[in-house]
């Protein structure tokens, strides 16, 4: 019932006629095989057309520790022989009619103009400003090139994605609308190397789904007295919540049948309880010399000494799936940020962050990490330093003052100061203001011509970004907020 799910998901071979297709994602495993132990139907309905696994030699033992929760250690030498081995096919259509109006003439023409350009270009194209067959292109190389006649400019198009590829295609497309028009459209269809990595996903036919941890070098991997070393090993603690049971018979099937040299029949409802699937295999793995419970001791490639217990070593059939980790990862150092709140964008398209949210901020609160929420919420989010008035507590009234000659600019509060002029004329009534006159000192202007007095008393102070456009959104709606400082 789980392998219903994961054959969906396999990266396997999508058809026959792949060098006609153009999807926009094509996956393809590249060394897939026949199962060992497979159904009658599965001749019958031609599934060797479309292989979408291969047979890996499993062993089921808990070593390193590197395969805990579901993780499966890849034998580095299998790898590197082409183990589940795949591409990716990217296809990308570049339209030079794509901005011009039905009608109109055509003033972009696919190939180089008589302009001056970069002679780099013709390693990558050809005469005809369409890529060669076979070339290696990574982000910023030229696919294609054009010359446009109102500018009389030869341009061209780039590579965007930051993953290398291969031109594996190109195709001219016209319009069936007029067989005899210039054509204006090229279909580039791309081939990406796609080898396991650490984090992309496997899973047998029983629905027993991991991902890679550690590509292990083989000169380290357990091996047998035959000196057979497994290409998969996954933990035994996989098995008893689940019960998968059909694994262990699909392993010790497929031991017996590479070493008879046949396929075995996995027909269900073939055995019974007096003729069990065990010993029916198990005394085909005797007749070939080996236990006849698929058991087996081997040594650690480490130290060369025999492993204490027996260890369960088969042959399965391993399915590689399309999740993987070079189209999942997200990672970001600086980038772009909302223009409103100063914080990172989200996407992994866009290059942006991964939100720390409520749940997030409320488990760090709970470990007492104030270093770390700091971090994360205020130094790598939207930090920003805001100027802050002692004697109102506002954010939004205070002002950059423009430096007059022989001075400095500062920050002033417009709201807890007066204009000169008003200053001047309180002055002026007061009874006691003899001979008291206000010092140049005092006296700041804010780049329009209007000069005030006072309103000196701030300081500044390091907030989110997105706290001064909260305290913006209520003022509008005639609330305010005060912020208490510390006196200095």
């Amino acid at each position: 019932m789980y392998q219903c799910q994961m054959g969906k998901q396999t990266m396997g071979t999508p058809g026959v006629a792949l060098c006609h297709r153009s999807d926009n994602k094509l996956y393809r495993l590249q060394t897939g095989q026949t199962p060992i132990v497979k159904a009658n139907l599965y001749d019958d309905y031609g599934m060797d057309n479309f292989p979408n696994g291969f047979n890996a030699v499993v062993a089921v033992i808990s070593y390193t520790g590197y395969d805990m929760d579901d993780a499966m250690i890849i034998n580095k030498s299998a790898d590197e022989r082409g183990f589940g081995y795949g591409t990716m096919y990217k296809t990308e259509k570049v339209d030079l009619a794509l901005n011009r109006s039905r009608g109109d003439p055509i003033t972009q023409h696919f190939g180089f103009g008589n302009d001056e350009w970069p002679k780099e270009w013709l390693e990558k194209l050809d005469e005809d400003g369409l890529p060669y067959i076979g070339t290696y292109v990574e982000e910023g190389d030229p696919i294609c090139a054009y010359f446009d006649d109102t500018l009389n400019k030869t341009k061209i198009k780039t590579y965007h994605s930051s993953e290398p590829a291969y031109i594996e295609e190109v195709n001219l497309i016209g319009d069936e609308s007029n067989k005899f028009q210039e054509l204006q459209t090229v279909s580039i269809k791309y081939r990406i190397r796609r080898t396991p990595q650490i984090g992309d996903k496997f899973s047998s036919r029983h629905g027993q789904k991991g991902v890679c941890s550690r590509k292990w070098p083989t000169i380290d991997m357990p091996f047998s007295e035959t000196g057979i070393q497994p290409d998969i090993i996954i933990n035994p603690h996989a098995f008893p919540s689940r019960m998968t049971i059909g694994m262990f018979v699909e392993s010790l099937a497929g031991k017996a049948g590479a070493l008879h040299g046949i396929a075995q029949d996995s027909t269900p409802w073939i055995f019974n309880e007096s003729d069990t699937p065990a010993d029916y295999f198990g005394d085909q793995l005797a007749k070939a010399g080996y236990n006849y419970h698929g058991n087996e001791p081997m040594y650690s490639g480490a130290t060369g000494e025999e492993l204490r217990a027996d260890i369960y070593v088969g042959v399965v059939y391993y399915q590689r799936l399309r999740h993987m980790v070079n189209d999942k990862f997200q990672v970001r150092s600086t980038g772009p940020v909302n223009s409103l709140t100063m914080q990172p964008v989200k996407g992994r398209k866009r290059h942006g962050g991964i939100r720390v949210g409520e749940m997030e901020r409320d488990a760090l609160i709970g470990h007492g990490t104030s270093f770390l929420l700091q971090d994360r919420l205020l130094n790598s989010s939207d930090y920003t330093q805001a100027s802050v008035c002692r004697e109102c507590g506002s954010i939004l009234t205070t002002q950059q003052s423009v430096p007059r000659i022989g001075s400095i600019s500062t920050v002033c509060c417009r709201r807890c100061s007066m204009r000169f002029e008003d200053a001047k004329k309180l002055l002026n009534k007061s009874e006691d203001g003899e001979g008291v006159f206000i010092d140049d000192s005092q006296i700041w202007e804010d780049g329009q011509g209007n000069k005030f007095v006072g309103g000196n008393e701030t300081t500044t102070v390091a907030i989110p970004f997105v706290l001064k456009y909260l305290d913006s959104e209520l003022s509008a709606m005639g609330i305010r907020l005060r912020y208490n400082v510390e006196p200095k």
